[in-house]
């Protein structure tokens, strides 16, 4: 049987290590989320133009930057509550 201690270095590198890798992995899922998000806004206030007209139909363009402001202004919360 082998002893392998790890020093207080090698922790926090593994530590480092692994929020990266855990970082990437929700950023790519983010990423690749987006476009889903989008479609489903534009077809909720699609939904939502049809049964109330003061309620702006929006494509899915407007859909996209609506979903990316919204998640810089959650970012930007996030990181002065901290």
């Amino acid at each position: 049987m082998t002893d392998t201690r790890k020093t207080p270095a090698q922790r926090r590198d593994e530590a480092k290590r692994e929020a990266l890798v855990n970082n990437a992995l929700k950023f790519a899922a983010n990423v690749a989320l987006l476009p889903l998000q989008a479609w489903v806004l534009m077809l909720v206030l699609g939904a939502v133009h049809s049964v109330a007209a003061p309620v702006a139909a929006v494509g899915y363009g407007t859909s996209l930057l609506f979903i990316l402001g919204t998640d810089l202004l959650a970012v930007t919360a996030k990181k002065f509550r901290k």
